[in-house]
């Protein structure tokens, strides 16, 4: 590229942020500004846990009203006109309508790119926001963008914008998410096994989550009701995630006396996620609902090749290859659960079958290199330019 095609990332969170969203966003950022694009990301304004390192610029935007993980930030609307690409990474409520505007006045000058993440299923009053926005707000959206992007096409098929997909599947391209190479196979930790009460001979099972109203959807409550109905005291829990809901969980567990089978680790930095990954013997994702639309965390386990348990949710399924690289589970249904989770502990060969199966996956799919050259076709196609 003789001039940089410069790139803006609008998300409503960033790592190191427990969630899906914004680790898809900051790698796609990443990938980009690697592959020679110039990325800014714009993000509200947060208290970060910790600092990272970025590779891409970030414009770290004050709001005027905040509500969850939504931000009206109108500055958005001039700092936009700058850029060849705007990249919306929805839901982002507030922001959506300022790039809606922004795309309204630059017209062909600057294209639209809309990664569709998820719809969202909400409580009381936000609900009938979200629902109000969507019909509003969101169709004329989607006419604007010039590309749309999904991590699968199984989970729009059934989306709240599954009408728009069926009408215009052109405009549609699936990107699945990547996951870093920072994520692979090695020994467990018998010290760290040991700061959590663990040893070798435990089946650990391993939840990676948020653990936030914002990701109720993750069926941390089935997983501890599990846990409490197994009969093998070596199959243990290690759930890692921060929020104001981990409380809850912790006192549910305490509740049910299983202090020493269900272990909280709070938050782990994306530095030493993987290796709390190379601790378990299988690593599950019991998503309750379509909140859930793929699972990074699935793939970061497929990368240090484990076997994976996940919700036969649309989208979620597409990344567990069912009795290949994992299992698929029942929502919302703790006793399917327990049916899983002891026949693999029972099965050592179908745990040695699980785990080849998932480093070749991941190395087919979702590996930075084969991200990136997706992500690079689509921007360059918008202005018809060839690798």
């Amino acid at each position: 590229m003789s001039k940089k095609i410069k790139i803006a990332h609008v998300v409503c969170v960033l790592p190191p942020y427990g969630g899906g969203l914004g680790v898809a966003a900051h790698n796609q950022a990443e990938l980009m500004t690697e592959a020679g694009f110039d990325v800014t990301v714009f993000a509200p304004e947060t208290q970060e846990i910790k600092s990272i390192e970025r590779k891409y610029k970030i414009d770290r935007l004050r709001s005027i009203l905040k509500l969850g993980h939504g931000a009206f930030v109108p500055q958005l609307f001039f700092k936009l006109f700058n850029f060849d690409i705007i990249h919306l990474h929805f839901p982002f409520f507030g922001a959506a309508f300022i790039v809606t505007l922004a795309k309204l006045f630059r017209g062909n000058k600057t294209k639209l790119v809309i990664t569709y993440h998820q719809d969202l299923i909400l409580a009381g009053w936000r609900n009938w926001y979200y629902k109000i926005s969507m019909f509003v707000l969101t169709p004329l959206l989607l006419r604007l963008a010039d590309k749309i992007v999904v991590s699968t096409i199984d989970y729009v098929e059934d989306s709240f914008i599954k009408k728009y997909y069926f009408a215009h599947k052109n405009k549609f391209v699936e990107i699945p998410f990547d996951v870093s190479e920072r994520f692979f196979p090695t020994k467990k930790s018998v010290e760290l096994l040991n700061n959590y009460g663990f040893s070798l001979d435990d089946f650990v099972v391993l939840f990676v989550g948020g653990l936030d109203w914002a990701h109720y959807f993750k069926g941390v409550d089935c997983l501890i009701d599990a846990i409490k109905t197994i009969e093998a005291l070596n199959i243990k829990a290690l759930i890692i995630g921060a929020g104001n809901l981990k409380t809850q969980y912790q006192d549910k567990v305490r509740a049910l006396a299983l202090e020493d089978r269900i272990k909280f680790a709070g938050y782990v930095s994306n530095e030493d996620l993987p290796k709390y990954y190379n601790l378990a013997d299988v690593v599950i994702l019991p998503s309750i609902n379509k909140n859930e639309a793929f699972g990074i965390v699935l793939i970061e386990a497929l990368a240090c090749g484990k076997p994976i348990m996940a919700s036969n949710l649309r989208g979620v399924r597409c990344v567990v290859e069912n009795n290949l690289n994992g299992l698929l589970l029942e929502p919302n249904d703790p006793q399917d659960i327990v049916e899983k989770i002891i026949s693999l502990y029972q099965n050592k060969e179908k745990q040695k079958l699980f785990s080849a199966n998932a480093l070749k996956c991941v190395n087919e799919k979702y590996r930075p290199a084969v991200v990136s050259e997706k992500l690079k076709n689509l921007y360059l196609n918008l202005f018809k330019i060839k690798l």
